[in-house]
Formats: C-alpha cells, sequence, structure tokens
C-alpha cells in the first residue's frame, strides 16, 4: 500500500470518531459547542510549533513548498485570543496552558513533535501530510457544525479564511511529493501511524471530557 493511500485510509477511519460523529449528527447542543476552546487554544499554539518543525527543510526539492507552506500556515493561534473572547473565556495564560486537565493532550501532541528530531525532509514531509489530511477532517467538522448553526461570528480558528487554507494542503503536499507518498517504506508508513494514533487519542479523549454523555447517547443508538 503507498503512503498516500495508508493516509487516506487513517483519514477514513479518524472521522469515524466518536467526537466528529457528534457534531456531524448535531447532537452537540450549540450551547455547549464552546466548551473545548480553551483546550483548543493550547493546542493550536503546539501545532504552530509543529509546523515550523515540520517545514525547517532548507534545501533540495521541498525547500520552497515549506518555505511557502510555513508562512501561510503560521500564526492562526492567534486567532484563538479572538475566540476565547466572543464566546465567554478569559484570555490564555501561561497558567492556563498548563492546566493539569490539558495534560493528557500535550503528551498526545508531543509524540508528533517528537518525530521531527532528526527527521529527513522526507520524513517531515510525510508527518506533514498525515498533519495535514486530519486537519482537514477536524477543521472541516467544527467548521462544518459553525456554519449550520450560524457560529461562524464568534470563531476565526474555525472560521471560513483557515477553512480555505487546509482544504488544500493535502493536494498541495502530494503535488510537490506524489513521488515521496507512493513509497511503501515500513518506516515513513509507522510516522503516519504515529500521527493518527496521537490525534485519535487526543480528540477520544477530549469528547469524554467535554460530551461523556452525548458520546455514550451516539453509541447506545448506533
Amino acid at each position: 500500500m503507498s503512503l498516500m493511500s495508508h493516509i487516506d485510509d487513517r483519514t477514513a477511519s479518524y472521522g469515524q470518531l466518536a467526537l466528529f460523529r457528534a457534531f456531524r449528527e448535531d447532537r452537540v447542543p450549540v450551547e455547549r459547542f464552546a466548551a473545548f476552546f480553551p483546550e483548543m487554544a493550547m493546542v493550536a499554539r503546539i501545532f504552530q510549533d509543529l509546523i515550523w518543525a515540520l517545514t525547517e527543510i532548507d534545501a533540495g526539492p521541498y525547500a520552497a513548498f515549506a518555505a511557502r507552506h510555513r508562512r501561510r500556515d503560521s500564526g492562526h493561534h492567534r486567532w484563538m485570543a479572538f475566540d476565547l473572547e466572543q464566546n465567554g473565556f478569559p484570555p490564555a495564560t501561561l497558567d492556563g496552558h498548563y492546566r493539569q486537565d490539558f495534560l493528557p493532550s500535550r503528551v498526545q501532541m508531543a509524540r508528533v513533535l517528537a518525530l521531527t528530531h532528526e527527521a529527513s525532509p522526507q520524513a517531515r514531509m510525510v508527518v506533514l501530510a498525515a498533519l495535514e489530511s486530519a486537519g482537514e477532517v477536524t477543521l472541516g467538522t467544527l467548521h462544518g457544525f459553525a456554519m449550520r448553526h450560524d457560529l461562524l461570528g464568534r470563531t476565526r480558528y474555525l472560521g471560513a479564511p483557515h477553512m480555505r487554507i487546509e482544504e488544500t494542503q493535502v493536494g498541495e503536499i502530494d503535488a510537490v511529493a506524489h513521488d515521496l507518498l507512493q513509497s511503501d517504506d515500513p518506516e515513513l508508513h509507522a510516522l503516519v501511524d504515529t500521527v493518527f494514533d496521537a490525534l485519535t487519542a487526543l480528540f477520544e479523549g477530549g469528547g469524554r471530557r467535554y460530551y461523556a454523555e452525548l458520546l455514550a447517547q451516539g453509541e447506545e443508538a448506533a
């Protein structure tokens, strides 16, 4: 199986997480939609480190793309300041970032960030492709809920400008690294699995913290 097919398969499974199904099926009450925003602000900051680390490619066939991707996909964590204010939360703080109950999510993000340590340009591109493919599901699902319930005025991170950027990312990576993404190298496949295993654990854990009874209802209905 090619890397791209593997990413597609893992993305499809990721999209079926109970949390995402609950949002797609509109089982989350509108008044509880933003419950996870303080934690999302923390994750968005760590995601910025991921983008910087994964685009640390100074030479070779991926260098120009990496520089362009870094410029285009940086600074989005700042949108969360607006989102927190508009939804009645205090501004993000250092103590808030290091809340004990956010530790499980920080651990999962650290698993992905650790993949960049001394990584080759090829490995960085594979991790980036997996991360952006998952991001299209995450952002697309939450953006869709916000749009259906007229909530886009209360969020920039989940808004249309971010969505327009996210929905083209995987195709752009495939265009510049198509041959790489056809590889069947087991070590590169393992990178894809680590990304999706970490994100799955993050969103399963978050779903239980914020919407446990709603997810249980969904499982019973299924």
